[in-house]
Order: structure tokens, then sequence, then C-alpha cells
């Protein structure tokens, strides 16, 4: 069954204002939620810095209360944070997150958290949709309300945080300073007093939220910015998305380390440990061969899914493998959590090279990217590939020209009307040869 309200890969996401973000539909999902959950459910709920959140939250929780549920709203901060309050109280029977992660503010979303801490599954998704096209929805109005930031860390789940963190880090006592870009998201203050509990100093160099300019020039999507001070200054530094579950980390020398990076150190760290189940990490179509060579050539096996950090948690905890990652910068630890986390990820990196007496610079995984080329293609409809006039002969062509050579990898987004065609090669030249043609095919025959 095809979802309606739920994407494919990472909850609701959608233009502010538009179906399913509107009050009424917020209420209906609030009540359907709660009724998915438990009866008399506890709920917490959580959002990221953008204006839209505040009366998302309060439609949403004003329909789970209808529904017998109680909610307790911690404000703002992190996604993963949230996913920890729910993951540690056994007193809590869900949670739910109003954030549209790396997206701008004209966008929201909604992020469902069943009592381990997990995300809903597509059943579940579906399952919760079945409840919401039950009856009737109520009429539509627009949002009201106050709509001011307060952006001070909720204490209590600030400390419910650090202290399920030192469960896993230890007695970690970090030093130096440290430069911070938080995307003027949820994590600007929430993260900023986490790192600074495990000894940072900590400067944050992103805006002041306002509401309207999370992941605005900066950010995870602008990691050159924490590159440009870091190099300058020498000092590491982190950059994350506006709700703080995906990161990449700079070096002292400026340079960026996306997940393939940080996720090879990682699971190096890891195997030395003999805590790497089966020399095994999991990455995505995404991942560059390049980082797929070099882990194998350090002894480390790879496998690879689809993107969605779901998809790499569920190949994890079918197999018992510890760590995955996304190209991106999702990188999951499951005796942390099954789900990404920005400033834990950025502390165990920080802890590997505490432990080893260097810079983190000192401990780049030295490889070369093989060069790649990703188009994101707008289109007025999902049409399957195979379907798409002059698609399958396009392709056998592309591969033809690659000869072994490379690789084409082709999907469409689970959150937006586009296909992403990523092309790899052994040279720039032939990434175009086989990349610009499908491109141009696709523009033509669907595109918007």
């Amino acid at each position: 069954m095809e979802k309606r309200i739920f994407g494919a890969t990472d909850g609701i996401r959608a233009e502010v204002g538009k179906w399913p973000l509107r009050p009424n539909a917020m209420r209906k999902l609030g009540q359907s939620v709660a009724k998915y959950l438990k009866q008399n459910a506890k709920i917490v709920m959580g959002r990221d810095t953008r204006e839209s959140g505040a009366w998302m939250s309060r439609d949403f929780a004003a329909g789970a209360k209808a529904a017998g549920a109680e909610i307790v709203d911690y404000g703002i901060l992190p996604t993963p944070a949230l996913s920890v309050l729910v993951k540690h109280n056994h007193d809590v029977d869900g949670g739910v997150m109003m954030t549209a992660s790396h997206n701008p503010a004209t966008d929201n979303g909604v992020k469902v958290f069943q009592s381990d801490g997990d995300k809903l599954s597509d059943e579940s998704e579906l399952e919760v949709e079945a409840l919401y096209f039950e009856g009737d929805v109520d009429e539509d109005v627009e949002p009201t309300g106050d709509m001011s930031l307060d952006l001070t860390p909720n204490q209590e789940a600030l400390d419910a945080y650090i202290g399920a963190a030192r469960e896993i880090l230890g007695d970690l006592k970090l030093e130096g300073k440290f430069v911070y870009d938080a995307a003027s998201g949820a994590g600007q203050y929430f993260d900023k007093a986490v790192l600074e509990a495990f000894g940072l100093e900590v400067e944050v160099i992103s805006p002041e939220p306002n509401g309207k300019n999370i992941n605005d020039g900066c950010g995870a999507l602008y990691p050159e910015n924490v590159a440009k001070i870091a190099k300058e200054r020498g000092l590491p530094g982190v950059t994350m998305d506006g709700d703080a579950d995906r990161v990449m980390v700079v070096d002292e020398e400026g340079r960026i380390w996306d997940g393939d990076r940080e996720v090879s150190l990682m699971a190096q760290y890891l195997k030395e440990k003999g805590e790497l189940f089966g020399d095994t990490v999991v990455l995505t179509e995404y991942s560059n061969l390049g980082a797929i060579k070099y882990l194998e050539s350090k002894g480390i096996k790879v496998e690879k899914v689809v993107n969605g950090d779901r998809n790499v948690a569920q190949k994890c905890l079918e197999n018992g493998y510890v760590i995955g990652s996304e190209f991106s910068g999702h990188i999951m630890y499951l005796p942390w959590l099954n789900s990404s986390d920005g400033v834990f990820s950025a502390l165990m990196i920080m802890k590997i090279a505490h432990e080893k007496g260097c810079r983190l610079a000192d401990l780049w995984p030295d490889y070369e990217m093989m060069p790649s080329k990703q188009w994101g293609l707008k289109v007025r409809e999902k049409k399957p590939l195979d379907e798409v006039t002059g698609w399958n002969e396009a392709l056998a062509e592309s591969e033809k020209v690659l000869d072994g050579r490379g690789r084409v990898f082709c999907r469409y987004s689970g959150t937006e009307n586009k296909l992403r065609i990523l092309v790899e090669a052994e040279t720039s030249e032939l990434v175009e040869a086989a990349g610009a043609s499908l491109a141009a095919l696709i523009e033509k025959e669907i595109g918007a």
C-alpha cells in the first residue's frame, strides 16, 4: 500500500501551509498517533527553530490530548536528543519531532518515534495513516498564537542526554577550542552545552536563530564556513543540519570530513578495539568508491543499502553490525541509537583523537575520492524509469561508455519530486560523458 501522508524515507516533510502541514491536519495527526501508540499514551515532543514548529506543536498536541494522550513538550531541541529521551524513559510511549532537517524554513515536517526511541517503520506509518483517514477532519483554519522562540535548552532534557552519553563515552574529558556551526537550528544552544559538558570551549559561528534562517547559508550544507575558520585558527570544528542529526567534522587544516571519512575513522577504531562486529560497516549507494576501496584495504567489509538512515539502521539490526553511515553525514552507531546523532558522533570522533594523543588532522583517512557528479532533476512525476521512453537504451549506452571504469546510480528522492542521477568514474570526462545524456533525457521526457 502506498503512503499518502508520510514520505518514503523520513517521516512527513512538506511546504508549510500546504497539506498536510495545516492546523486541522496536525490535530488529526496528533489524534491518530496517540491512538496508534497506546491508550492514554505519554508522548514527548520537540521542534527545531522554524517558527512554524510552534503552531504545529500546539495543534498536534491538541489532537493528541483529545484522544487521551499526555504531552510533555521539551521545546527546541535536536532530533537525536528527543530520541534519547524516549529510549531512556520507560514511562514514555513515543515521541514527535517537528522538523524538516536540512530543508529551508519554508518547509517543515514531522518525525514520529516509538517507545524504544526508533522512528516508525513503513508498516507503522501506514497504520497511523489508516487511523488518520477514519472519520472527519476538522474545518481548516489559519495558524494562530505566539510563534516566538525560546532558545534556552530544557535542563531536564539536557541532563538526561548528557547522562546517557556518559554511559557510552565514559569519563571523557576533552580540552581545547572548537568551532561549531549549528545551521541556526536546534543544536545552537543544546549541543553547545553538551560539547562544553565534555570539556570543549565552543565558539558558535551560525547566526542567532530567528525562526526563518535555519539552514540559510550555514550548517552541514555549507561546511566551508567552518572549514575557513578552522584552517585560519588551526582548530577542529563541526557543522550540523537544522535538527542536528547529521554532522560534518572539519580538522585543523580545514579539511571537510564527509560521512564516508567519518565512518572510516570510527570503523577502524572499533576494529582495533575488537568492537566492529563482523568487521563490517554499512554504507549507502551514494558512498564514494574511493572510500569503499579504502575500507576494504583496512580489512573492513562494506555492505551497501539504498539511501536513507532507516535503511542503514535496518541492515545493521538484521545482521548485528554496530555502525553505518550516509555520505551526507548521518552516522548510525547502534550501541547509542538506531538513528543518527550529530553531536554524539562528533564527541566520539574527538574521543578517538584524544585517546591517540594527536590532532584530528593526523587521523585523516588518506584516500582519493573517485570523480563523481550528481544531477538533481526536478520531475513532474515519479514514473518508473524503465517506463520512460528511451531510458533503457540511454542507460545501456552510458554503461558502455564507462566500460567497467565507473558506475551509474539513479533513484527518486523520498521527500521531493526529483530524480537523482549519480555517476562515478575514473575521470571527470567519463562522468560527464555517461551522465549528461541521461540527465538530458529525463528533462525532455518527465522534467518539471
